[in-house]
C-alpha cells in the first residue's frame, strides 16, 4: 500500500538517499536495499506528518502506520526513522553543562590522562654573547578522565500501540533526548558538587558571602590574583558566574544593572569613611551567567539554594571541568528488542509485534560519558551563608 501525502517531501532524491545510507544502521535495524529508500522518504514523511501535521494529518498518518505496524518493512523503516528523531531531539536540546565546562573524547572505557606541561613557562632570562641558554625543568600535573555506559530501557507493551495510537512511540525521541543531556549536564555538575555541597578538595576558595556585586567583584580578585606553579599570574579572559535557579533573578538584576555597589576599598576616589561606592557595572563585561537545576538536584546541604560558583570560561585555556565522550559513540544509541521468535510457517516478525513470552516491546538507550575537574586555579566557591 502507498501514500499520497499533502505536505512537502521532508527528504527527497539523492539527499534522501545520502541520509538513509549513513543512519540507517544506527539504532540496530536492519538496512533495506536500495529499492526501500522510496519506503524510508514515505515512512518519514508519515511520521514527520504524525508528529507535526496538522490534525487531520496526523490522524491519517497515525491511522496508516498504525494499520501497517506489522507488515514486512515498515517497522524496521520506522525504527531508522524513531533513530533519526532521537537524535535530532537530542541536538535541538539545551544543555548547561556547556556553559562551564570543555569536551573531551576519549578511545576507550581506561581513564584518559589530561596531562598540563608545567615548567617553561617563567619569564626568558637574558642571555649574554657566547653564554649558554638556562635550561629550566618541566613537570606533570595530571587529571585523569574516564568515561562509563549510561542508559535505560522503556517499555512498551502491544496494547499501547494498539489502544493509544501510538502515543508511546511518539513520546519516545523525547524522552530518551532529554535523558542523554540531563545525563550529560548531572555528570558534568557533580564534578564539582556533591551532597554536602561544593568539593572542598577541589575548590582553592570555599567562601561564605552571599550573591552580590562586591561579593562577585571581590571573587574576580581572588581568582585574578592567583599565581601558577612558577609564580606566573593566571590569566582568565572570561569568567562563567554558576548559579542555581534560586539566584537567578539576583544574579540577573546585579550583571544587568548600570550601576553596582562596590566596596570602598576597591577605588582610591571613595569618600572619607564610605564603605562602599557606586561604579559602572565593570562585571557585565567579565562574566557570563549560567544558571544550573542540577545544583539543587545534587547538593542536599541547607545551603544549596544560596551557593554559587565562579568558574573559568571552558574555552579558554583553564578549564576547571571536563566532559568526556567515547570516540564514535557521541551521541546516544536507540536499539528495540528482538525476541519475537519465528512464525510457524517460516519468517521473521517485527519487533513491534511484541516479544516471544508477553507481547512486550523494548527500547534501550546508551549514552557513553564522564567527567572529571581539571584546573582549580580559576574556581572559586561560596555557600551564601553570610
Amino acid at each position: 500500500m502507498s501514500v499520497t501525502m499533502d505536505a512537502p517531501q521532508i527528504l527527497t532524491g539523492a539527499a534522501a538517499e545520502a541520509v538513509a545510507s549513513e543512519n540507517l544502521n544506527a539504532g540496530g535495524f536492519r538496512k533495506p536495499a536500495v529499492r526501500d529508500f522510496t519506503k524510508l522518504v514515505e515512512t518519514a514523511n508519515l511520521w514527520h506528518d504524525f508528529l507535526h501535521g496538522s490534525i487531520r494529518e496526523s490522524k491519517r498518518a497515525g491511522l496508516y502506520i498504525q494499520e501497517n505496524i506489522t507488515t514486512s518493512d515498515l517497522p524496521y523503516l520506522l525504527g531508522a526513522v524513531l533513530d533519526r528523531e532521537l537524535l535530532n531531539k537530542y541536538e535541538e536540546y539545551p544543555t548547561v553543562w556547556q556553559g562551564f565546562a570543555t569536551k573531551s573524547l576519549v578511545r576507550d572505557f581506561k581513564p584518559k590522562k589530561l596531562n598540563d606541561l608545567l615548567g617553561g613557562r617563567a619569564i626568558l632570562d637574558v642571555v649574554g654573547e657566547g653564554a649558554p641558554y638556562k635550561r629550566v625543568p618541566l613537570s606533570d600535573a595530571e587529571y585523569s578522565l574516564s568515561v562509563a555506559k549510561r542508559g535505560n530501557i522503556i517499555p512498551v507493551t502491544f496494547e499501547d500501540l494498539v489502544n493509544d495510537d501510538l502515543d508511546a512511540l511518539r513520546n519516545l525521541p523525547d524522552r530518551q533526548a532529554s535523558a542523554a543531556r540531563f545525563t550529560e549536564d548531572y555528570v558534568a555538575t557533580s564534578a564539582i558538587v556533591d551532597a554536602a555541597g561544593s568539593k572542598t578538595a577541589f575548590f582553592v576558595t570555599v567562601g561564605t558571602d552571599k550573591l552580590t556585586a562586591a561579593n562577585i567583584a571581590k571573587a574576580v580578585s581572588t581568582v585574578t590574583a592567583r599565581k601558577d606553579s612558577e609564580g606566573l599570574p593566571v590569566i582568565l579572559p572570561k569568567l562563567v558566574l554558576m548559579v542555581p535557579p534560586a539566584l537567578q533573578i539576583t544574579a540577573l538584576e546585579i550583571l544587568n544593572a548600570v550601576e553596582i555597589e562596590v566596596s570602598a576599598d576597591s577605588t582610591a576616589a571613595a569618600p572619607r569613611g564610605a564603605k562602599t561606592v557606586r561604579a559602572s557595572n565593570y562585571l557585565k563585561a567579565m562574566v557570563t551567567l549560567v544558571v544550573n537545576p542540577w545544583l539543587t538536584v545534587i547538593d542536599k546541604s541547607a545551603n544549596a539554594g544560596s551557593t554559587w560558583y565562579l568558574l573559568p570560561d571552558p574555552s579558554g585555556p583553564r578549564p576547571a571541568v571536563a566532559v568526556g565522550f567515547l570516540r564514535g559513540h557521541e551521541t546516544p544509541d536507540l536499539r528495540v528488542k528482538a525476541d519475537t521468535g519465528q512464525r510457524i510457517g517460516g519468517g521473521a516478525i517485527s519487533p513491534e509485534d511484541g516479544s516471544f513470552d508477553d507481547d512486550s516491546i523494548e527500547y534501550r538507550v546508551r549514552h557513553v560519558t564522564g567527567s572529571t575537574t581539571v584546573d582549580p586555579l580559576g574556581a572559586y566557591a561560596s555557600n551564601g551563608s553570610n
